[in-house]
């Protein structure tokens, strides 16, 4: 064994052991939970508690990841961008259906820029909850949006009122920009949002686990964790309304694969797509990408949250090092997570 293979033995027990580490403090207050990171070619995996059903979860166990789902939103963005479908320029309303009235302020239309960067001024719910969903929400992690659907987003349109010109100000997070520019998609293409992420993400990355509800397996159901609100098990959130906010579930397996493209863009054939993501748009905001987040000069994230899981995954395009974390409780890890990159990259 040369001086370079003991060098990348010793990176990769470090890597383990931070992980490791990580992974049982998080477990002792947490339902379950899956954590990954590394260099993305060689990424460590723990796991600790329960998955719902009485396993320790695992690197095929499904989880819902939430509003990462908008990672990949962006990414069907940006494809449709190489392959000319659209502009990050043009008009949202120009790909809904006939008819649909899209709100502008000052006599600007949203683009389909401003859905991905946070910036239309649109609120951040198609719909105000009431005390009784409310109450449900908080107690049970009920899935406020369970009878919404796609009619009823482009409805809310009608009496929606931007809070500012669109492309101006700092982002204000939009659950409703993020289904907005979802349905936008499906509508241009003719496909529904799980077929699309299948066919044009999923499908090129390898990604044979990251579907919507409607598309899973009885063997994915199998392995799908239970979501908990607290200690008590938690409704699950198929987000058919908002699918491109947050209707994904995937696996840890998955995550890692699909965040060593985004490190390593050249080794897929969304190469192009996947850097489009990562830049900072002309008349866009500085700490954003298309979907993802900046963290300083280095980091790119996204979270998510539903009624019963929380999500995190980090990459540095410069470093190459990942880190994922899938929890199947309302209690994230977000602070560990960065800790933990800033400790594998240290």
């Amino acid at each position: 064994m040369d001086g370079e293979d003991v060098r990348a033995g010793h990176r990769a027990s470090r890597c383990a052991a931070l992980v490791g580490r990580t992974t049982e403090r998080l477990a002792r207050r947490r339902v379950g939970l899956v954590v990954g990171g590394g260099p993305s070619g060689d990424v460590s995996i723990a796991s600790g508690g329960d998955d719902g059903h009485g396993e320790v979860p695992d690197s095929g166990t499904l989880f819902e990841i939430g509003s990462i789902t908008k990672t990949f939103t962006a990414l069907l963005l940006a494809d449709g961008v190489i392959r000319r479908d659209w502009r990050l320029d043009t008009p949202v309303r120009e790909l809904l259906p006939a008819g649909v009235e899209v709100p502008r302020r000052a006599g600007v239309e949203i683009t389909l820029q401003h859905l991905a960067t946070h910036t239309s001024g649109l609120r951040r719910s198609p719909v105000r909850l009431g005390l009784r969903e409310n109450v449900a929400y908080q107690r049970t992690g009920a899935d406020p949006y369970a009878r919404l659907t796609e009619e009823d987003v482009l409805r809310s349109l009608g009496d929606a009122r931007l809070k500012r010109v669109p492309g101006h100000g700092t982002p204000a997070y939009s659950n409703l920009g993020f289904g907005l520019l979802g349905t936008a998609m499906t509508t241009a293409t003719g496909q529904d949002y799980g077929t699309l992420v299948r066919d044009r993400v999923c499908g090129p990355l390898g990604l044979g686990d990251t579907v919507v509800d409607a598309q899973m397996t009885t063997d994915q159901r199998q392995r799908m964790a239970v979501g908990f609100r607290s200690r008590r098990p938690a409704d699950p959130w198929p987000l058919a309304g908002l699918a491109g906010a947050g209707a994904l579930r995937s696996t840890a397996s998955d995550m890692v694969r699909f965040l060593a493209a985004q490190v390593d863009p050249g080794s897929t054939g969304l190469g192009d797509a996947i850097r489009l993501t990562h830049a900072t748009q002309p008349g866009g905001p500085e700490r954003m990408g298309l979907g993802w987040h900046r963290a300083g000069d280095r980091t790119l994230w996204h979270n998510g949250g539903t009624g019963g899981f929380r999500s995190t995954a980090l990459m540095s395009p410069a470093s190459g090092t990942v880190v994922l974390a899938l929890v199947n409780q309302n209690r994230g890890a977000d602070l560990s997570a960065f800790r933990l990159m800033r400790r594998l990259d240290g």
